[in-house]
């Protein structure tokens, strides 16, 4: 049909299918505007009886005027083909809405009742729909209703009692299964309650995301209309109020005289509700969590791809400064966990949740998603977006957008420009990206090399790509803070692939902190870092490897105050990530509290005693508090973790020097000596055993190649506990001031 013309009016494309025909876009070439035509087939039209009441009941049809009715333009025939012509209503049925699951009932109720006002139109005119059901009820982007195809379904062939036997599909002559009433079913006078019956159904499923009556054949759906009683709706959402409840199982009745008198009546119902104490207003939103999409292709090597996608909303809602959005890595610790969301949602402190799923299939995706109030678990808002994979980026804007607006928040002039930049991707890039990302996110050595390869692979595809040159800048940096990479190698490529980000899109947050890291780290560049973190923070406040980076630099510049401001801001960011609660803790050592710091890293232990690196930690705090057996313990139970070799660590040397165990600290000491004339060790490492002897020639020794190589960790050389033995030597002093430090 496509591309073909009946009448003065050119089909332009498919928009749906039922019972009674296909319905087509099309375009009206007399007045210039869109339409949407039904072409009906023979068989949904029978004889010359039925097509002759069929041009009656349009007639009738036409002459129906209310804002929540889809107009009937015109009815013709052209080479035995007839159409009906009528109002192109642009937005999505119910049923594509419900897709994304149940409404929050007060979307439910405004909707509702712009149906029953449009029944209530339609019947004191006569006209029955007797088809009423999800799929033609319009729903525009403004909300507003469109009820379609009233009265059609009586024009189909003439009625007669419909028996189980005789149903083969959910698709009836009298109508739709499981909307039909049960008079209808029977082939008993059916009259406007019928449709107050089908209003019932429709509701039911709008609160609840199911129908009343299940089945697994036509036939046990009738028997179940017929013969038993529909669950309450609120033992299937509880948090439904009883007064909607009460309405929508009186339009359930069996019985159509106990139903509402009238369309009229249930409208005054529904009005009341609306009004009422009982409908609760919407919760104020300011926090939020988005939990890992489900990935529904089935296909595990597609688990990158989603969990990029959830990446990516989730930092689109964090740049909204109105919201606190709960980072990845303590979203992604629910994946695949089945808890209620209200417990989730107390876990992490928001007041609401996101969840969804995510349908790749060749170069389309499809993304559902919806808004759960966190404390009365009822759905907020559900949405479902499909578009080819190149416009992956602006389906995640879209979802960020509408997700913003439910909640009420008001968009700063920046977040809706860059809610609105969302561009175009080029599909194979944006792969290798989520790839890259997906493994980056491991931040395994093994992960993060692999993690450059597929950056590299995204570059090549597409060099202007920036957020894969910023997920360069992220590996390198943190292979360089491992001693994986020599920092004097992998801190410039980290600085000139951050710098290439910014050069393509200087609104990514993301590398002006990557850019900043290895500023602060390799080229001591306190002004420059702290510039760079400022503008990271600014384009996106909810990013907390920004506060957290930004935390440190301030640390090691003496701000204590900011810094722990910083960590703290981080960790409500991400409340569940490990290494933010034993930064903030590393900020409390630098400042010399170590009860706060001790505290910080026993709270990390406390929801996950398997992290071995802040076990480490912890001993040094306890090392600096004179609790030494202590931070001895702490040292063992983070090699038994982790493994590696106590005999060259440089913490358990330190202690040993602080505590008087001087043999056994020069034991580990040698050993490392002997280990850096083969591979790197960091001369930091070294200073710090020779700093706890007291051996302060040998520490300054040491310091001095650690400043010749840039050792990474010479940033801390100013607040460093451990090196407090040096502070009243001149060449120590001499040094911080070469570094630019504040004294």
């Amino acid at each position: 049909m496509v591309g073909r013309r009946l009448s003065h009016y050119r089909v332009v494309s498919p928009l749906g299918s039922g019972g009674m025909g296909v319905v087509y876009r099309a375009w009206d070439e007399h007045l210039e505007r869109d339409v949407a035509l039904k072409v009906l087939p023979e068989t949904a039209l029978g004889d010359a009886e039925s097509r002759a009441r069929f041009r009656r009941e349009a007639l009738a049809l036409s002459r129906l005027s209310h804002p929540a009715i889809g107009t009937v333009f015109d009815f013709d025939t052209q080479d035995g083909t007839d159409f009906l012509v009528m109002e192109f209503v642009p937005g999505a049925t119910l049923a594509a809405k419900l897709a994304g699951g149940p409404l929050a009932e007060g979307e439910a109720v405004a909707l509702a009742l712009q149906v029953a006002e449009a029944l209530e139109a339609a019947h004191e005119q006569g006209v029955v729909h007797r088809d009423l059901k999800p799929a033609n009820v319009m729903v525009t982007d403004q909300g507003r209703v469109k009820v379609l195809d009233f009265g059609l379904a009586k024009l189909r062939a003439r009625q007669e009692a419909v028996t189980s036997a005789a149903l083969t599909s959910a698709q009836v002559m009298l109508g739709t299964l499981p909307y039909v009433a049960p008079e209808q079913l029977l082939g008993d006078p059916v009259d406007a309650r019928a449709d107050l019956f089908a209003f019932g159904v429709m509701l039911y499923e709008t609160v609840t995301g199911s129908v009343p009556f299940g089945g697994a054949t036509a036939a046990a759906m009738v028997n179940e209309i017929l013969n038993r009683a529909p669950a309450a709706p609120r033992q299937r959402r509880p948090a439904l109020s009883p007064g909607l409840e009460a309405i929508i199982l009186r339009c359930l009745d069996r019985d159509p005289g106990r139903r509402h008198g009238s369309a009229r009546e249930l409208a005054a119902d529904l009005r009341r509700l609306g009004t009422s104490p009982a409908a609760a207003p919407r919760p104020r939103i300011e926090s939020l969590a988005v939990l890992p999409l489900e990935n529904l292709s089935g296909d595990p090597e597609q688990e990158y791809f989603v969990d990029g996608m959830t990446e990516a909303l989730i930092a689109d809602l964090a740049r909204i400064g109105a919201l606190r959005v709960i980072s990845r890595t303590s979203a992604m610790r629910f994946k695949g966990v089945r808890r209620p969301l209200p417990e989730i949602a107390r876990e992490l402190g928001v007041d609401a949740i996101v969840e969804g799923a995510v349908l790749r299939a060749g170069d389309r995706v499809r993304i559902s998603a919806q808004l759960i109030d966190a404390a009365s678990d009822r759905h907020l808002w559900g949405e479902r977006y499909e578009r080819e994979l190149c416009d992956v980026l602006a389906i995640q804007s879209e979802v960020a957008q509408a997700i913003a607006r439910e909640v009420q928040v008001k968009l700063t002039q920046q977040e809706r420009a860059h809610l609105a930049r969302a561009r175009r991707v080029l599909p194979e890039a944006h792969e290798a990206y989520l790839k890259g990302r997906y493994f980056w996110n491991l931040r395994s050595i093994e992960g993060l090399e692999r993690g450059i390869a597929l950056f590299n692979q995204a570059v090549e595809h597409d060099p202007t790509y920036a957020p894969a040159y910023s997920g360069l800048a992220d590996c390198y940096n943190i292979l360089a803070d491992r001693n994986h990479l020599p920092p004097a190698e992998a801190f410039p490529m980290a600085k000139a692939a951050a710098l290439k980000a910014l050069e393509l899109d200087e609104n990514l947050a993301e590398a002006h902190s990557s850019l900043a890291y290895a500023l602060a780290c390799r080229e001591w560049d306190w002004a420059a870092a702290d510039r760079e973190y400022r503008r990271a923070i600014d384009l996106d406040k909810g990013y907390p490897t920004a506060h957290q980076w930004y935390g440190i630099l301030l640390a090691c510049l003496e701000r204590f105050d900011e810094a722990i401001e910083h960590g703290r801001e981080a960790v409500r960011l991400d409340p569940l990530s490990r290494i933010l609660y034993t930064t903030v803790g590393d900020t409390y050592y630098y400042a010399r509290r170590f009860d706060e710091a001790i505290a910080m890293y026993r709270k990390t232990i406390d929801f996950d005693p398997s992290f071995p690196l802040v076990r480490f930690d912890l001993g040094r705090s306890l090392e600096q508090s004179g609790r030494y057996d202590e931070a001895l313990a702490e040292y063992g139970h983070g090699f038994r973790l982790m493994g590696g070799d106590p005999g060259t660590s440089p913490a358990m040397a330190c202690t040993y020097g602080f505590s008087g165990r001087h043999d056994e600290a020069r034991a580990i000491l040698m050993a490392l000596i002997e280990r850096s004339r083969t591979t790197y060790v960091p001369p930091y490492s070294i200073a710090s055993i020779h700093a706890s002897l007291a051996e302060v020639d040998a520490a300054m020794e040491w310091l001095e190649k650690a400043y010749t190589v840039r050792d990474r960790a010479m940033i801390y050389l100013q607040v460093n506990p451990r090196f407090d033995v040096l502070r009243p030597n001149p060449q120590f002093r001499d040094l911080v001031q070469r570094m630019n430090f504040r004294i």
